[in-house]
């Protein structure tokens, strides 16, 4: 059997689209607090925007270059667009019915109402009428569009299409009439204009009410009011529309003289990449739909979606975090402090003693933070040094590095200019460091540094010192109660050894002949893998089966894949937990009969990475920054280092084992590429809610065993000695 015949493969793609159909599934699900149903539906709409700017926006790059090169799965790119087209619809479809028919309307049933226009009575249309006048119409600017002239269109800006004539040229029962015509393509005397409803004004108004809460989107109230924009035109037609361009652009940093310069002119072309996709209002008429799409030179079959509900549907997470009801959300949590640091001992004297290994978002954030923060203040800190690809807006990771520097302090940063999306953020951070003082590096040539380590180097009286943090997830504070991650702090002198061999070869021309930990990419991560994998088969054998379990966002590498299946048919069992696209086909028999794929949707976004070998009971664990993928392995720095302490090894072996046995937000792969709910046989488990009970209990335990503790006080103190 041919191990990587196309037939063995599922098309990333598609792969792509059951995930975001699981998101969809979450929002679909009675079980979830309303509000939370609602943001899984913008999650899903967010999710859209950055497929269709990225792969979609690919494959009709290749589609235009005349390729018919074959995904793995063996399908070329024009049979990858077509069918994303015909499930996208599908989805879409389901998305604003959940919407529309299900989550609207339980809303307004709690007296949390979307008014429209047709809605007002004259209280709310004298109210609206005051928003509009204060708040909207002196910001907005009406822009003629004329076939020969159209104005430039910003990629995912809302924007109102308005269709005019000259006051009293026609009456509009005539023209609305013509308009619902099969064929109608508007009068020869029709006029556009295009009415841009920037990010900086709210997507919504709160209207007055004696209770609950009611609001009107900003594209209904432009719209009832567009007349005030148009005096001596009639208003014939509004319709909301919203372009999604091409993102998929890329700097060739090898050749680039100056690599934020570069970057800074792929933003700029980013907002006039090809359109991809045309979403406008499914009212829209026949005659708008066809000028707006010959305008954008859209297919109309394949990039124009007529949708049936409000546009733009991820900007309505701000309502949800506006609307403050307790039984609507998610009950409340606080990330845990993790036991070892619960005192308030410097953290130079907690890793002299241990490793200590943190789990977001059960556990805090904060230990990170205030690692940095106590380097920054430390007389005895002489250098830090640290890789960025994501941070927040307020980034406290930001202020500790800028402190450091202005106090004269060694402070090397690597940021990653080509974080996609991230790009303007990551510049701006690149340019505040620098002129604190900082030594900034834009990244390595011709890969992308993914990889999460940060290491403090201190002068202590046995010597120096370096102390590590590695992640698995990206050092930023919001996403660290969002996103479940990873880190280990360490002192153990191999990864301080490693630690400076890696910032050595990312910032200078250093190839270090050997790591004593770190396993890096590009350079020797497939290897170490693909070894893995080989020991675990020739260790297996029927009395004692070999075992892999695999944790991570994505596996489409399809060497690995093959390694894998190769794995099962030795013996070897293998389960993996997949949050995302799996390439990998589990379950056909004499190829993946011992392949088990899960992947688990819930509160938290599964992004840690963790590989276990089992080793003949010699059990290796891995964490990592990196999923299985071609790009992850070959065309980006990432870095994958062994858990050592025994205690750290048992608790990741556990998580594993809590993931594997949910059987409330688990999916199961088929063969066939889809995905089905995991039977709850038994008592119901659900991952993520037990992982957050644990780390409670083991603060509460923590807790309990220092109030058991005796502590003896000095002379002169104790009771009755007064």
């Amino acid at each position: 059997m041919k191990l990587n015949a196309p037939e063995n493969f599922i098309n990333r793609e598609l792969s792509w689209l059951e995930f975001n159909n699981r998101v969809l599934e979450e929002a679909l699900d009675n079980d979830n607090p309303l509000l939370e149903r609602l943001k899984f539906l913008t999650i899903v709409s967010s999710n859209l925007d950055e497929f269709f700017m990225v792969r979609v926006g690919g494959l009709k790059q290749l589609v235009a270059a005349g390729s018919r090169k074959r995904c793995p799965a063996g399908l070329t790119p024009r049979q990858q667009l077509s069918e994303i087209t015909r499930r996208v619809r599908a989805m879409v479809q389901r998305q604003y019915g959940c919407l529309l028919h299900d989550v609207l309307p339980q809303l307004a049933r709690l007296n949390i109402v979307r008014v429209t226009p047709s809605m007002f009575d004259v209280p709310t249309a004298e109210a609206a009428r005051r928003f509009f006048e204060d708040e909207v119409f002196p910001v907005l600017t009406p822009v003629a569009a004329e076939d020969d002239n159209f104005p430039r269109v910003a990629g995912l800006t809302l924007h109102l299409a308005v269709r005019l004539r000259p006051a009293g040229a026609r009456s509009r029962l005539e023209v609305e009439s013509e308009s619902q015509a099969p064929d109608a393509g508007g009068h020869e005397n029709d006029l556009l204009a295009l009415i841009a409803l920037p990010a900086s004004l709210p997507r919504y108004f709160q209207l007055p009410a004696d209770s609950g809460f009611r609001f009107i989107l900003l594209e209904d109230l432009t719209a009832h009011f567009a007349d005030r924009f148009f005096s001596g035109y009639e208003v014939i037609e509004t319709t909301p529309f919203r372009l999604t361009r091409d993102a998929d652009l890329t700097v060739e940093d090898d050749d680039a003289v100056d690599l934020m310069q570069a970057m800074t002119g792929i933003l700029r072309e980013r907002q006039t990449g090809r359109p991809v996709r045309l979403c406008i209002d499914a009212g829209a008429s026949p005659a708008m739909a066809q000028r707006l799409s010959r305008a954008f030179a859209i297919t109309v079959a394949e990039d124009l979606y007529r949708l049936e509900g409000p546009l733009d549907l991820k900007s309505f997470s701000g309502l949800v975090s506006r609307i403050d009801i307790e039984d609507l959300h998610y009950p409340p949590f606080t990330p845990q402090p993790p036991p070892a640091f619960a005192d308030d001992e410097p953290v130079w004297d907690v890793l002299r003693r241990q490793d200590v290994l943190v789990h977001h978002p059960y556990e805090s954030f904060e230990p990170v933070a205030r690692l940095l923060q106590e380097a920054a203040d430390d007389p005895q800190v002489t250098a830090i040094k640290q890789t960025l690809y994501r941070t927040s807006v307020q980034s406290p990771v930001i202020a500790a590095l800028e402190r450091a520097a202005l106090k004269g302090k060694q402070v090397t940063v690597l940021v990653e200019l080509k974080a996609r999306f991230d790009e303007e953020r990551n510049i701006g951070w690149a340019r505040r460091l620098d002129e604190a003082g900082a030594q900034v590096i834009y990244g390595v040539a011709g890969y992308k540094t993914h990889s999460k380590i940060l290491m403090i180097i201190r002068r202590e009286p046995e010597g120096v010192r370096r102390y590590i943090h590695l992640a698995t997830g990206n050092y930023n504070d919001i996403t660290a109660r969002l996103y479940e991650d990873i880190g280990l702090f360490t002192s153990d002198p191999d990864f301080g050894a490693d630690g400076s061999n890696f910032f050595n070869a990312v910032t200078g021309y250093s190839e270090p002949r050997e790591w004593r930990r770190l396993v890096i990419a590009p350079m020797d991560m497939r290897r170490r893998l693909e070894d893995l994998i080989d020991r675990e088969i020739h260790r297996s054998s029927p009395e004692d089966p070999g075992l892999i379990q695999i944790k991570c966002n994505s596996l489409l590498d399809p060497g690995l894949a093959s390694r894998l299946y190769k794995a099962s048919r030795a013996g070897v069992r293998i389960e993996m937990c997949i949050r995302g696209i799996c390439c990998l086909r589990p379950g056909v028999a004499g190829l993946s009969d011992n392949i088990r794929v899960i992947s688990i949707v819930d509160r938290f976004l599964e992004h840690s990475r963790i590989f276990h070998f089992r080793n003949g009971g010699q059990d290796e664990v891995y964490l990592s920054s990196a999923d299985w993928m071609p790009r992850n392995l070959d065309r980006r720095v990432e870095i994958m280092f062994p858990v050592l302490d025994e205690r750290h090894k048992r608790r990741l072996i556990h998580v594993l084992e809590v993931l594997f046995s949910d059987n409330q937000r688990a999916r199961r792969l088929l063969p066939d590429g889809t995905y089905e709910r995991v039977r709850a046989d038994g008592p119901r488990r659900r991952a993520q809610q037990t992982l957050l009970r644990e780390a409670r209990e083991a603060v509460e335990a923590e807790r309990s065993r220092h109030a058991a503790l005796l502590k003896p006080q000095g002379p002169g103190t104790a009771p009755g000695m007064a």
